[in-house]
């Protein structure tokens, strides 16, 4: 069986030629990272710090996790689906109330307790629910967050968003917002941000791809990767390395957007996250996605 990123890479010869930049060419696929960023009003360097809140377990962590990156400057956002967000109201609403900034996730919970393999697996993808699903979750999760913290979020991520990528999904979501007057979504890859942009206009709002490794920049560094999935060929230490070097890739491109997020399960008792979160406050602003948008002139 062919790999998924090979048959994509035969079938679309820009997103190989991206491969081989991002594996063989950095100097260059990050020159250009930094002409896009500018030119769509992205003069600096911002670190955007999310968690997506996936599980009932995150509940019991994020509070302490939360206040602990607020005292070393960071503005967290967290993407929290809304059955999660119900069942966790009192934590999320402190989280709220003091200054972190939600965007909507969905409605449905997509991960279940897998009691033979003893850990959570994933379900509820975009790509194999229907359309009609897509809307009615995207809709009911703009709802719960109006009825739970009395907010009207500006800004999306699709739950396993590195699965619902291609041209008419995105064309179909980015509509879905639209028509709920969001400002921006944050559901691709980081091929989508050095292809097109790291702000890039999307149907009326923008899309703010997450970024990748130090060492293959279109390949997103995940927390689960490194600090949780039981067959994990990644350490801790690797995604503090991994990291530094992708501080080290857009302090070379001079501007653009570090958009880094984790699960708290996963992260909120390792030394090597927060070491990675400081490395990248060295070179980066910290901000939320609102303050974003207001400083590149989006909203």
């Amino acid at each position: 069986m062919i790999p998924e990123r090979l048959m994509r890479a035969l079938k679309d010869p820009v997103y190989l030629g991206y491969q081989l930049r991002s594996r063989y060419f950095h100097a260059g696929l990050m020159r250009r990272y930094g002409e896009l960023a500018r030119a769509q009003s992205c003069n600096a360097l911002y670190l955007v710090l999310s968690f997506d809140c996936d599980t009932a377990e995150d509940i019991d962590v994020v509070g302490e996790l939360h206040q602990r990156l607020v005292d070393i400057g960071v503005a967290p956002v967290y993407a929290v689906p809304g059955q999660l967000l119900e069942k966790g109201e009192l934590v999320y609403r402190r989280i709220h109330e003091s200054g972190g900034e939600f965007i909507s996730h969905g409605y449905v919970e997509h991960t279940y307790f897998d009691h033979a393999k003893g850990r959570h697996a994933s379900c509820f993808f975009y790509d194999q629910v229907g359309p009609e699903a897509v809307a009615q979750d995207v809709s009911a999760a703009d709802k719960c967050l109006r009825d739970v913290l009395g907010i009207r979020p500006q800004g999306f991520r699709t739950p396993h968003f590195g699965t619902y990528q291609q041209p008419a999904q995105l064309e179909y979501l980015h509509g879905l917002l639209r028509q709920l007057s969001y400002a921006f979504s944050t559901s691709t890859t980081p091929y989508h941000a050095f292809r097109y942009g790291p702000l890039a206009p999307a149907d009326g709002l923008v899309e703010i791809p997450v970024s990748g490794m130090g060492s293959a920049p279109l390949t997103i560094l995940d927390s689960w990767a490194c600090f949780a999935a039981p067959d994990r060929t990644m350490t801790s230490t690797d995604y503090l390395r991994e990291a530094a070097g992708a501080g080290r890739n857009y302090r070379q491109a001079g501007s653009g957007i570090l958009n880094y997020y984790a699960d708290p399960s996963h992260i909120h008792d390792q030394a090597e996250f927060i070491r990675a979160v400081e490395s990248w406050l060295t070179i980066a602003e910290p901000v939320n996605y609102r303050s974003l948008l207001e400083k590149t002139n989006v909203i």
